[in-house]
């Protein structure tokens, strides 16, 4: 006669007391979906079960697979991207006003109106920023990317990226090394002489070397750096790498007086590609919007203030919450988790593409966005973390992608 065995579903605590009896459980790992929430399961229910929805992410999941994002060109932010006008300033996120606007974002806005000589000094340019006499823009509406807390303003250095199967464009500034760097939210005089030594000769000369070799195909560039080690989202190294040996030929026969300055600005940048691997995801996911009752993610984005969600059917619509405090984290020595900022920047369109908002529900898991992290009460980078994207934002995203019951469309 067969022994008895006790099965468990979920029960750790069971399982536990059992064991201290004596008896082996054959267990089962097993959560109720989202977490047993009932008002979670009843959206779910409804999400799961319209046949509309799943042909929308069939469609869109179809755009990413055949997206082929290439960089294309690099150069003045202002030339290549349409409608960016003197006097606006894109920042990551989604929208937000000045006086809700971090200290970390706020000095990287700084940074800008000085290095456009919008204004004398920081207390101008502060003063000016507080009038509202310069438009303050969500990058995403532009096309472009900004990882990390930067900004983008018409005369820094920009890359350009073409998504060669639909044609869409996408945009990233370039990202200075992290001493004295405006993407930790500096705004020295050593952080806005290196953007104009971008602007006036690093992008002009990778756009001369662009000439010579052609696009260049990102993700042929990210799989292989993969292979490499990079993690695809905060390690850049090898992606870094692969990029300038794509472009040494062009470099040096087409501008090699600007090779100095571009090996400076390489040199212990390991994040140096990490904005260009964004616009390319930028472009990916772009190609998704759109797409009539698609529950895909097509943004998670944060300005310092608000982390906003955008899914794929409803574009230009943000789901938004405060912005989370990076966690998991790792700190230089003397700074710790009372320093850290908020969450800032686009780079978690590296880590969503094809992500479903029904899935983060079911599992109450939504996206974990490693980071760089940088101090809310002084400029500069203090660490490495992960910061958790809240579930409210995209409870509330698939909420009113659905239709209301009873209702039809």
């Amino acid at each position: 006669m067969p022994a008895l065995v006790i099965a468990t579903i979920g029960a750790p605590r069971e399982d536990a007391a059992l064991r201290a009896q004596g008896f082996e459980p054959l267990t089962v790992d097993w959560d109720p979906p989202a977490r047993g929430d009932l008002g979670v399961v009843s959206l779910l229910t409804r999400a799961y079960a319209d046949d509309e929805m799943e042909d929308a992410n069939r469609e869109a999941l179809g755009r990413l697979d055949a997206a082929r994002p290439h960089l294309v060109g690099a150069g003045l932010a202002g030339e290549l991207v349409p409608g960016l006008e003197d006097r606006t300033i894109l920042h990551p996120g989604p929208p937000v006003e000045w006086e809700h606007v971090g200290p970390p974002l706020r000095r990287a806005l700084i940074a800008a109106v000085l290095l456009e000589g919008w204004a004398p000094d920081a207390d101008e340019a502060a003063a000016i920023l507080e009038r509202g006499a310069i438009a303050l823009s969500p990058a995403h509406a532009f096309g472009v990317a900004i990882p990390m807390c930067a900004v983008l303003s018409p005369s820094m250095a920009a890359w350009a990226v073409t998504d060669e199967e639909t044609g869409i464009d996408a945009w990233a500034p370039f990202m200075d090394p992290p001493t004295d760097a405006l993407w930790t939210g500096n705004h020295s005089v050593a952080a806005i002489r290196r953007q104009r030594l971008m602007a006036d000769r690093v992008a002009p000369g990778i756009a001369a070397a662009l000439g010579q070799t052609g696009p260049i195909d990102l993700a042929a560039l990210a799989d292989e750096a993969e292979a490499m080690g990079d993690d695809g989202v905060v390690e850049h190294r090898a992606a870094t790498m692969l990029l300038m040996r794509a472009l040494l030929d062009g470099l040096a026969t087409r501008a090699l007086d600007a090779v100095p300055p571009i090996t400076a600005l390489v040199s212990g940048n390991d994040r140096f590609a990490l904005p260009l691997m964004a616009a390319g995801a930028h472009a990916a996911l772009q190609s998704t919007l759109g797409v009539p009752r698609s529950s895909l993610v097509a943004a998670i984005t944060s300005n310092g203030t608000d982390i906003g969600v955008m899914l794929s059917g409803l574009p230009g619509a943000w789901f938004t919450a405060p912005a989370p405090i990076p966690d998991r984290a790792e700190f230089v020595e003397g700074a710790s988790p009372v320093d850290a900022a908020p969450w800032v920047g686009d780079q978690g369109l590296l880590e969503l593409v094809g992500i479903d908002a029904r899935l983060c529900l079911d599992l109450d898991e939504a996206p974990s966005v490693a980071t760089a992290i940088v101090s809310r009460t002084h400029a500069g980078w203090i660490g490495e973390g992960a910061a958790r994207t809240p579930m409210a934002p995209i409870r509330d995203a698939l909420m009113t992608l659905l239709p209301v019951p009873g209702t039809s469309g």
